[in-house]
């Protein structure tokens, strides 16, 4: 039970001098002091100093972002839209609730990157990726793959990630983003990305359509004869004017005057 304690000290120590100092400027020394251990307690629970930033890390990406409560938005029995407006409520509820030196760590390590940086983004990172890379291709319709997945991704987690990293202690414009409404915030992030989203979905049917993969769903039946790939706003061939005037030659048509069988023509030069 001691040993629990003195490793949950440690964390909360080193947390705040990491997202004070920096990986740098937070000594070991200065760390065991703020935990009240001695200096041999950071080898023998986390085996020395970069185990103890990583775990800092780590634990701290999971704070803002956990995987446990993802997975029971993924699994929730609604709308793939739902799902997303889940995600992003959870995201923001989270930017809004930050107290101490939650979330300045991670900011710290994604404005200043370490060579810390490639664990969170191989280990922590991946599984909440591919959390919201299922939703968007769901709502999308693209295959899970699909590098305009990834785009999206960036587009909808930006302002979110904007939000968690933000320094509270700084005065800036963008600290009165913080103080508005949950609610309006969440609405608006949500149809912000929805709207975008839909277009997207949009414009990849159609493309498909005329690249001859996938009819778009408003194209209707189609043509009786030629099958459901014909619109019908196009004309099947062989119902064209030009057609039936060969297939019925003795219905009245318009002549142009520039045929040379129209009678203007056929009148003597004076």
């Amino acid at each position: 039970m001691d040993g629990d304690l003195t490793r949950a000290r440690l964390l909360e120590a080193a947390g705040q001098l990491f997202a004070q100092r920096g990986y740098a400027g937070a000594s070991n020394k200065a760390i065991c002091a703020a935990a009240e251990t001695d200096l041999a307690a950071i080898n023998y629970h986390f085996g020395g100093r970069e185990g103890l930033y990583r775990t800092v890390l780590l634990k701290d990406y999971d704070q803002l972002v956990n995987i446990a409560v993802l997975d029971e938005i993924r699994a929730r029995n609604c709308s793939a839209e739902e799902k997303l407006a889940a995600t992003i409520a959870l995201l923001v509820d989270r930017a809004k609730e930050l107290r101490g030196w939650h979330g300045r760590v991670f900011a710290r390590e994604i404005l200043a990157p370490s060579p810390h940086t490639a664990d969170l983004l191989a280990e922590a990172v991946p599984p909440r990726f591919r959390h919201l890379n299922g939703i968007l291709a769901e709502i999308t319709g693209l295959p899970p793959g699909d590098p305009a997945l990834l785009r999206c991704q960036t587009s909808i987690l930006a302002p979110c990630l904007m939000m968690l990293v933000l320094d509270r202690e700084t005065p800036s414009p963008f600290q009165a983003l913080l103080e508005q409404p949950a609610e309006d915030l969440k609405n608006h992030l949500t149809r912000f990305a929805l709207a975008g989203l839909r277009e997207l979905s949009h414009s990849t049917e159609w493309a498909l359509h005329h690249a001859g993969n996938l009819q778009h769903p408003k194209a209707g039946r189609g043509h009786r004869r030629y099958g459901r790939h014909w619109p019908r706003h196009r004309p099947a061939p062989g119902r064209t004017r030009r057609e039936r005037s060969r297939r019925w030659p003795n219905l009245p048509r318009r002549r142009s005057s520039l045929d040379p069988f129209h009678p203007r023509r056929l009148e003597p030069d004076a």
